[in-house]
């Protein structure tokens, strides 16, 4: 019977070993390799085309600044060429919302400018609407040379604002013709019945080079990549090398309401044979918080874009079946969006000049990239679980220090939650949820936006200062403040939570204070220390090098 009992077990574990591990028995593995090196990124990006009015007269709109560029990290703006349009906004409403785009952003931020018409006199149909292409003179030929001095004009007005656009597109969607909004038809080369794109940028191009510093050109910012609708124009050029970048929007090549993995074979079709470019999706909005994060994952990895972008950043009295960032709802409250947050997991944490390294992953729900900065100091990794159970994940990443790294996520209940610190051990992702880990200091979007006097640190409840130097060796500050009069705690704690020392413990008048910690008798790493008062609660990251 012994005998029996173990063969049977036996049996029972040999058995067990040949069935597939299904998802939440067994950790999945994945592993960081920071030497294998793919595109530089440009950025991330949203658009302020045509709710700008709506937003420079909103009485919050310090507020949405701050949202939108600086606790969102963006990197680039879109904007529409509104020159010639006769348009109740004008260029002092860009001038005020692109002056508070520089002075938020951190990240070196960029301007992207797209025209979606020529002025009316320019087109064949006499109108900013209904399609039409350039207009032709008395010879039949198209006024290429008129629709290049059209660009050199708006780029003056731009640049009397203090706006000089880093890129350009010359034509949003050439082949795109409505009659809700602006547009403007090109064919990839000249036909009988409507001006070449190939021409038009030439044209464009030549003439401004004459400018003390002229923009970089993305093109063709085609309207989908379905159909070789990318490829037609692309491969129609006359002077490749005329161009900076490849761009185009994902209104057609994949559905992003039902599955974004749908869009993979066009995304890798151009990634793989238009390699000499950057790449830029830039404009989109379909599909939600949850199908935006998984299309930027897809767009990242397999289209291997080097810029991102999403359309609606504010709506007002526009009509959208798709969500903004931002609702403006009237002239003095506005509401931020889940989509808003499931973007910030990647463009808080990921800026210009990064890099996407290498990721491989052993379960088909985990969608996992991961970038280094220019300097390869520090690293972020966005985790995507697309299924419906909790996954387990061991992270391997021998070759870069995380350790104490934040770890912010955003789910259906969760807006880019501080959800804890990486030490190294396995970590759980939650169903239909996005992750980022990185060693940037991150808030999260619990905490709201900062003072906008935030430097100044008597305008608060209370503040704690990054330490100074950070990292250190053996001996750095730590400066905090209070505006109340009460009790403070400061203590160190490491990576584990376990208590190191108490720095402060009393009543406190008043004021701002500087503290000296010396760690001559701790090991180098990660450590935390907390700011206690009797409303708040602020802790923050320190490294120790010896």
């Amino acid at each position: 019977m012994k005998k029996f009992k173990l063969l049977f077990v036996g049996l029972f574990v040999a058995i067990a070993m040949m069935v597939p591990a299904q998802d939440g028995v067994l950790a999945a593995t994945a592993t960081v390799d920071t030497s294998e090196v793919h595109q530089t990124i440009e950025g991330f990006g949203v658009s302020l085309a045509w709710e700008i009015w709506q937003l420079y007269s909103h009485t919050k709109r310090n507020e949405i600044y701050s949202y939108l560029f600086r606790e969102l990290g963006l990197d680039i703006l879109r904007l529409r060429n509104i020159y010639g349009k006769g348009e109740d906004y004008n260029f002092s409403n860009l001038e005020e919302i692109v002056d508070n785009f520089y002075s938020y952003s951190v990240n070196d931020p960029k301007v992207m400018i797209s025209s979606w018409s020529p002025p009316a006199d320019l087109k064949s149909n006499g109108q900013l609407k209904n399609g039409g292409t350039l207009d032709t003179t008395e010879t039949g030929e198209y006024v290429y040379g008129e629709f290049a001095q059209y660009w050199i004009d708006a780029l003056e007005a731009f640049e009397a604002v203090d706006i000089v656009p880093d890129y350009i597109s010359i034509q949003n969607e050439p082949t795109y013709e409505t009659q809700y909004w602006e547009c403007c038809r090109f064919d990839a080369t000249e036909s009988s019945t409507r001006a070449g794109y190939d021409q038009a940028f030439d044209s464009v191009y030549n003439r401004l080079q004459g400018l003390a510093s002229p923009p970089k050109f993305l093109a063709a910012e085609v309207h989908g990549i379905g159909f070789d609708t990318f490829q037609n124009f692309a491969d129609e050029f006359n002077h490749p090398e005329y161009i900076y970048g490849y761009a185009y929007h994902l209104y057609h090549g994949g559905d992003g309401n039902v599955n974004p993995d749908a869009f993979n074979g066009n995304l890798s079709a151009i990634a793989n044979n238009y390699t000499d470019k950057p790449i830029f999706q830039t404009e989109y909005d379909y599909g939600g918080w949850f199908n935006t994060a998984w299309l930027m994952h897809n767009c990242l990895v397999r289209g291997n874009v080097s810029g991102y972008f999403y359309w609606w950043s504010v709506v007002g009295s526009f009509e959208s079946d798709e969500p903004p960032f931002i609702d403006l709802e009237n002239g003095s409250t506005y509401t931020i969006n889940q989509v808003y947050w499931a973007f910030r997991q990647y463009s808080k944490a990921i800026h210009s000049g990064w890099k996407r390294v290498g990721v491989t992953v052993d379960a088909d729900s985990l969608r996992i990239s991961a970038y280094v900065s220019p300097e390869n100091d520090k690293l972020s990794v966005v985790i995507i679980n697309i299924g419906h159970s909790d996954e387990d994940l061991d992270l391997d990443i021998t070759d870069f220090n995380m350790l104490g790294a934040n770890m912010l996520r955003t789910s259906e209940t969760e807006q880019c939650a501080l959800i804890g610190y990486y030490n190294g051990s396995s970590l759980n992702i939650a169903a239909r949820s996005i992750t980022t880990i990185s060693t940037l200091e991150i808030s999260s979007g619990e905490e709201g936006i900062e003072d906008e006097n935030d430097n100044d640190l008597n305008t608060v409840d209370c503040y704690l200062a990054q330490n100074y130097p950070n990292p250190f060796n053996t001996a750095t500050t730590i400066e905090y403040s209070i505006e109340k009069a009460g009790f403070v705690r400061l203590k160190i704690y490491d990576i584990s939570g376990r208590e190191i020392m108490t720095l402060v413990e009393e009543n406190k008048s008043a004021g701002k204070y500087t503290v000296p910690f010396k760690a001559n008798d701790l090991s180098s790493g990660i450590y935390f220390y907390q700011l206690e008062t009797s409303g708040n609660n602020i802790q923050r990251r320190m490294i120790l090098l010896k």
